[in-house]
C-alpha cells in the first residue's frame, strides 16, 4: 500500500480540498487539481477545472500560498507533484510526489515516474567526431586592428569616445583564464588584453560585451540557467536540430567548451565554441540560450570575422545613428529553421540535402527509397498510413522515428547505428527482437501499439524511458521485470491517483509518493450533514 501523508501534511492538503470545495460552482461532481509547487516559492499546474464545466466564470482561485505550505511540509526539493480530486460529499484523495509527474507535452496524458533522476541518455555530441580542422580561424593581430578601426569609426558617428572598461592586470587575466574549463581562442584572448568587455555599449551587434570575470562565471554549470538538462526537458524535446554549415556545432544542450562572452539582455548568448563539430573550427561563434531549444547556431568562424563584419556595416553605411543609439544592419546567417522541416501528403519525391525532420501522412503505402542517403535526416514521422518499408531508414542518420502504420516489421531497424527513440502506433503485433542491437536507443514508446513478446523488453538494457498503457505495465510485470537500465517509466492514458500510485509500487520497492484519501468539512448546506455524520461515526 502506498505511503499516507503526516497529519501537518494532510491537514494542509485538507485545506486546499476546501478552498476548492468553496468556490466550486453549483451542481458540480468533482474537482482535479493537477499542481505542482518549486523550490523557491514558485507553484503552477498542469489543470485544474470542475466537473461538469460551469456555464460561467467561476473567477480564479489562488492556491499558491497552500501549494508552497505542502511544498515545505513535505521538505521537497525543486519539484514537488501535488494532485487533489475534490467530491462536494466531503470526500477527498490526494497525491504527492517528486518522482511522479504529469508528462511535459500537452499532446500526453498519464503520469511519468523518475526512477533515475539523473541517468541520461548521451547527447548526439558526445558522438560527433571533432573538428576535421583543429586550427582557430581568428587572428589576434587582424582582431586587435579591427577593434581598433570599429572604435575609432564608432567615435565619429556619435561624435564622442566611449568610455570602456580598461583591461585587467596580465596577472589577474592569467588567474581567471586559468579558472575556465578550456582556453580563450586566441583572438579573444587578445582583445580582453585591450578592454574588459563594453560595460553594456552594445558593441558586437547590440550584445552587452562582458567582462572577463563574468566570463569565468558563466563557465560554471551551476550558473547557466539556460542549459539546464533533465527528463522533463529531454521528454520535451528528444531532438537537436543541427545548425547551419552542417556539422559546424556540435548538437547538444551544452558543453563545457562553450564559453558565454556577450548577451542580449533577454536571455540569449554569443559564445565562443572551443569543441565544434566535424565541420567547424575552434573559436567559432555560435548563439546559445533561450529561444534556442532546438539547438546552438552557428553565427561566425571567429570573432576576428564577428568584428570584420561590425567594421564592414559602418563602412558600408549599413547602420542606423537614432536618440543616441547606433543600430547595425549586418549580413545574417540563414535563418536555420528554414527547409529543414518537410511534411509530404502523399507520394515521396526527391527529398532536398537539408531537411532534418519529415513527416509523411495520410498516404497509401509509402515508398521511403527516396530518403535513401539524405544527409541530414533526424526524425521521421509517418502518419496514418497503411504500411511502409523501413529498410531505406538504414541508409540515414535518423534519431527519432514514430510510425503509425497497420502494421509494423522492425527487421530492417535491426542495428541501427544511430536510432535514439521509437514510438509506434499499430493495431497489429510487432516483434521487438529486431531493436536488441541498436546501439544508441534509449526510448520506447509503446502505448499505442500491439507488441508480440513482451519479455523481450527485458533485453533492452540501453532502454531508459518506456511509455506503456497500463495493461501493457501489467503484462510486462507478470512475464518479468522492466529493462534493467530503465530511468524514467511513463504510463499512459487517465488513470486514476490510487492507480498511479499503485502502478508506481510495482516498479520500485519504495517510492517516492504519498496518497491519501480523506474527508474535508464541506461549507454551506451540506456542512451540517458532514457534521452529524461524523458524529454518528463517533458514537
Amino acid at each position: 500500500m502506498p505511503t499516507e501523508h503526516d497529519a501537518e501534511t494532510l491537514a494542509a492538503l485538507r485545506a486546499i480540498a476546501e478552498q476548492i470545495a468553496a468556490a466550486a460552482p453549483k451542481g458540480w461532481r468533482h474537482a482535479v487539481l493537477r499542481g505542482f509547487a518549486t523550490g523557491g516559492s514558485g507553484s503552477g499546474h498542469h489543470g485544474f477545472w470542475y466537473e461538469p464545466e460551469p456555464s460561467g466564470d467561476t473567477g480564479e482561485l489562488d492556491l499558491h500560498e497552500a501549494l508552497c505550505r505542502v511544498h515545505e511540509l513535505e521538505r521537497a526539493g525543486e519539484r514537488l507533484t501535488i494532485e487533489l480530486v475534490v467530491r462536494p460529499n466531503g470526500r477527498f484523495e490526494a497525491l504527492t510526489s517528486e518522482s511522479l509527474r504529469r508528462p511535459p507535452r500537452s499532446d500526453r496524458t498519464g503520469f511519468t515516474y523518475l526512477l533515475h533522476p539523473g541517468e541520461l541518455p548521451a547527447e548526439p555530441a558526445d558522438f560527433q567526431p571533432g573538428p576535421a580542422d583543429p586550427t582557430q580561424a581568428g587572428d589576434p593581430l587582424r582582431a586587435l586592428e579591427l577593434l581598433d578601426g570599429y572604435l575609432a569609426r564608432r567615435a565619429e558617428i556619435l561624435d564622442r569616445t566611449e568610455r570602456l572598461p580598461q583591461p585587467l592586470g596580465a596577472d589577474e587575466r592569467e588567474f581567471l583564464e586559468d579558472r575556465l574549463p578550456v582556453p580563450l581562442p586566441a583572438d579573444l584572448r587578445a582583445l580582453y588584453g585591450r578592454i574588459n568587455g563594453d560595460r553594456r555599449a552594445g558593441l558586437l551587434h547590440g550584445h552587452e560585451w562582458l567582462g572577463l570575470n563574468k566570463v569565468v562565471a558563466l563557465s560554471d554549470p551551476a550558473d547557466r540557467w539556460w542549459a539546464a538538462r533533465d527528463w522533463e526537458r529531454l521528454l520535451f524535446r528528444e531532438l537537436r536540430y543541427d545548425s547551419r554549415p552542417a556539422g559546424a556545432v556540435r548538437r547538444a544542450v551544452d558543453r563545457p567548451g562553450w564559453l558565454p562572452f556577450a548577451h542580449d539582455t533577454g536571455g540569449a548568448f554569443l559564445a565562443v565554441d572551443m569543441d565544434p563539430g566535424p565541420n567547424g573550427r575552434p573559436g567559432q561563434v555560435i548563439r546559445v540560450g533561450m529561444r534556442h531549444d532546438d539547438g546552438p547556431v552557428y553565427v561566425a568562424d571567429s570573432v576576428t570575422s564577428l568584428l570584420q563584419r561590425h567594421v564592414d556595416a559602418l563602412a558600408d553605411y549599413s547602420y542606423q545613428y537614432r536618440g543616441g543609439e547606433l543600430r547595425l544592419f549586418m549580413a545574417e546567417q540563414p535563418e536555420p529553421a528554414e527547409g529543414r522541416e518537410l511534411r509530404v501528403e502523399g507520394e515521396l519525391r526527391d527529398i532536398p540535402p537539408e531537411v532534418q525532420r519529415l513527416v509523411v501522412a495520410n498516404a497509401d503505402r509509402v515508398d521511403l527509397a527516396p530518403l535513401r542517403g539524405v544527409p541530414s535526416l533526424l526524425e521521421v514521422e509517418l502518419i496514418d498510413c497503411p504500411g511502409a518499408d523501413l529498410s531505406a531508414l538504414r541508409a540515414t542518420p535518423v534519431e527519432v522515428l514514430t510510425a503509425e502504420l497497420d502494421s509494423i516489421d522492425l527487421a530492417p531497424l535491426a542495428g541501427h547505428p544511430t536510432l535514439r527513440v521509437l514510438r509506434l502506433t499499430t493495431g497489429r503485433p510487432v516483434d521487438l527482437s529486431p531493436l536488441r542491437d541498436c546501439p544508441r536507443l534509449y526510448g520506447l514508446d509503446l502505448a499505442r501499439a500491439e507488441i508480440g513478446d513482451v519479455a523481450v523488453l527485458t533485453e533492452l538494457d540501453g532502454v531508459r524511458h518506456l511509455r506503456l498503457n497500463e495493461r501493457q505495465w501489467d503484462i510486462l510485470r507478470e512475464a518479468a521485470s522492466h529493462p534493467a537500465g530503465l530511468a524514467a517509466a511513463e504510463l499512459s492514458g487517465s488513470p486514476a491517483l490510487r492507480h498511479a500510485a499503485a502502478w508506481a509500487e510495482t516498479l520500485v520497492d519504495e517510492p517516492d509518493l504519498r496518497y491519501t484519501r480523506s474527508r474535508y468539512e464541506p461549507a454551506g448546506p451540506r456542512a451540517s450533514l458532514w457534521r452529524r455524520l461524523r458524529r454518528l461515526r463517533r458514537s
